[in-house]
């Protein structure tokens, strides 16, 4: 086992308070990435890339660390990731999930989002979080309290 960091921003701009209130009631984050490959790894407008790890130090966010079992792997998958065009669609379907419960057939790794790319590489490390629902489908609030509930569950940081 391996411990990676996860990070999940909180909604200071007008698109961020719309993913906020899509998720439900409560601060929910808004945005996630994770901390591999020397970087933050996050899908941003231009695409999935790597980021420097203290590009959110001035911003609200937590840091979530959990166990993985294959780091390698997890490495690996954010390599191929990276330069993933970004998946607008994908946000609506974790949308549409989270409103109404229904799972939309995403584009696979065509494009990809910041939660996605966040459970591709965490899947591909050996740890499924949320079984059943496409990585196209999974929101940044999603994933935030699926992790908290995870017996993979190791510490988090609240900036």
């Amino acid at each position: 086992m391996a411990n990676i960091d996860i990070l999940f921003s909180y909604p200071t701009d007008f698109i961020g308070r719309v993913i906020d209130l899509a998720e439900g009631k409560g601060p929910d984050p808004c945005h996630c990435g994770v901390f591999i490959l020397d970087g933050l790894c996050q899908a941003l407008s231009q695409g999935f890339v790597k980021s420097p790890a203290d590009v959110y130090d001035s911003e609200r966010h937590a840091v979530m660390t959990v166990a993985i079992k294959d780091i390698a792997a997890a490495e690996s998958k954010a390599q191929e990731l990276l330069g993933t065009p970004y998946g607008y669609l994908d946000c609506v379907n974790g949308g549409i999930h989270d409103i109404l419960g229904k799972v939309v057939p995403g584009d696979g790794e065509f494009t990809i989002n910041c939660s996605e790319g966040v459970t591709r590489i965490l899947r591909a490390g050996g740890m499924d979080l949320l079984p059943g629902i496409p990585a196209d489908c999974v929101t940044p609030a999603d994933l935030f309290h699926a992790l908290n509930s995870s017996p993979f569950f190791v510490q988090i940081c609240l900036k």
